[in-house]
């Protein structure tokens, strides 16, 4: 008689998708791809340029009052005073060279466009001055840093 003999079934354990497989993949390259850009940053980073030095202030340097009328027809009589850096280029006496047109201008073309009803609250004064200075400092390239209103007369 013979005998049969029967082999065991072996049943294999599905290993993980290959899907899955890509994903764990692409997901361990991305965090050594970010590990090493964040790595690079941080070293790289000191070895640039440092932070701008702020500018020593210098001579501050009163100009003539000017008046002008204002957007309403109104009139203001305002003075000013420039706040010079100290490697600004030094005129006659000691003096800083500074050619006060390009402030006075930039005062006619920014308080003449307001009315006397934007300028009479504080606000409105301060938002003016804002602008002034920044008009100022790009005119003058870094040689004036603060405008000062040495007067503020309006009627």
């Amino acid at each position: 008689m013979a005998t049969a003999t029967a082999t065991p079934s072996v049943e294999t354990v599905p290993g993980p998708a290959p899907r899955r497989k890509r994903l764990v993949l692409v997901a361990v390259v991305l965090v050594l791809l970010l590990g090493g850009g964040a790595a690079a940053y941080l070293f790289t980073r000191g070895s640039g340029p440092g932070p701008a030095a702020t500018p020593t202030p210098g001579a501050v340097v009163d100009l003539e009052p000017l008046t002008l009328n204002l957007s309403d027809g109104r009139f203001l009589k305002v003075g000013l005073s420039l706040q010079m850096s100290a490697d600004a280029p030094a005129g006659s006496g000691g003096e800083p060279g500074v050619n006060g047109a390009k402030a006075r201008d930039a005062a006619i073309g920014i308080f003449g466009q307001r009315t006397y009803e934007q300028l009479l609250p504080a606000k409105g004064r301060a938002a003016a001055l804002r602008a002034l200075n920044a008009e100022v400092r790009k005119r003058y390239d870094g040689e004036v840093l603060q405008v000062y209103l040495t007067e503020f007369v309006m009627q």
